[in-house]
């Protein structure tokens, strides 16, 4: 069972405290965060905040591996009716070929709120680690925030530019002539910007891959896409089998993305399997894609799609010639 702590505040006083406790990031979660978080509560910070209110946060690592990011949740909840007053994120990014946080050190952060009419509430302090990033790419906690991803995606992209990763190499597109391109079963879908050509390639022990080609239909260069193929049972329409795949240009080269009338190939994917042996049925649907000028198509509902939206953020931050530039606009 966690503690809940509470305070009373009252309004004559000038500076009240709050210690936050840290939780560990899911129930069933042996292990606690390494980073720890605490915190007051301040109502004269006006060198800081506007409003001269924020939560002064204390943080500190005991980790064994140096930690890169982090993503940490603060919320303040009323606890006589469990409204959440205030919610927000802490979060923050290194370069991996920069200062990381490595195991003992103590820093503080103060994250400004307006908090109006608390005299005499009696809140319970919540914070969660949501999810640690290690200088190995291991990551810690359960990452449930979209911004977790985005955060995640962000130091994957700053990698792209100064060293060679197995993720780059997964991500990057193929070029049809150099690429498993379907040769049987072939469909043909077209999904927004998007005109999609699937079907059965073999590898070279003959085994039958599914190989999934894309061609930029619209008027405007894309710079990468994320899309799902999900299997299923054509006598059921159960699904047997999902896959997601995120395929993008990793070093913020205009003249590397897929312009208009051209097409990328995406690596093939094994086939799922009915009872009697044959390929499942599938279906390809499209998540997400960002276009040059920043701007979305697609409901941009997995994580996936977050993570290659942070991995245009860390591209464009190592990238002199592209840094800052990416502002994803909001999806068509």
């Amino acid at each position: 069972m966690r503690l809940k702590p509470s305070i009373l505040l009252l309004g004559a006083v000038p500076f009240l405290c709050v210690f936050l406790q840290t939780v560990a990031a899911q129930d069933d979660q042996k292990e606690f965060s390494p980073l720890s978080v605490a915190g007051q509560f301040s109502t004269t910070l006006s060198a800081d905040c506007k409003s001269g209110k924020g939560l002064i946060v204390q943080f500190h690592y005991a980790g064994t591996q140096a930690l890169r990011g982090y993503l940490v949740t603060l919320a303040l909840a009323d606890s006589t009716v469990g409204k959440v007053l205030m919610e927000q994120t802490l979060q923050e990014t290194r370069d991996s070929r920069g200062p990381l946080i490595a195991e003992g050190p103590d820093w503080t952060r103060t994250s400004c709120t307006i908090i109006e009419n608390i005299a005499g509430h009696a809140l319970d302090v919540i914070t969660k680690v949501d999810v640690l990033k290690f200088v190995d790419g291991s990551i810690w906690g359960p990452a449930s925030l979209p911004a977790s991803h985005r955060l995640i995606g962000t130091m994957d992209g700053m990698d792209f530019g100064v060293k060679a990763t197995d993720l780059e190499h997964f991500v990057s597109p193929i070029l049809p002539q150099g690429g498993p391109v379907p040769v049987e079963r072939i469909q043909f879908q077209n999904i927004g910007p998007l005109r999609f050509e699937s079907g059965i390639w073999h590898d070279d022990n003959g085994k039958e891959m599914l190989a999934v080609e894309a061609t930029n239909v619209a008027a405007s260069p894309i710079r990468g896409y994320v899309f799902t193929e999900s299997f299923f049972d054509p006598a059921t329409g159960n699904r047997l089998r999902r896959v997601t795949t995120k395929e993008l240009e990793t070093h913020g080269d205009p003249t590397h993305y897929l312009l208009p009338g051209a097409t990328w190939v995406a690596g093939p994917r094994k086939f799922s399997y009915l009872s009697d042996g044959s390929p499942a049925n599938y279906t390809i649907s499209l998540d997400l894609v960002v276009f040059a000028d920043g701007s979305m198509y697609g409901p941009k509902q997995s994580r996936e799609s977050d993570e290659v939206l942070g991995m245009f953020l860390g591209i464009d931050t190592t990238n002199p010639t592209s840094r800052g530039t990416f502002k994803p606009k909001q999806a068509q």
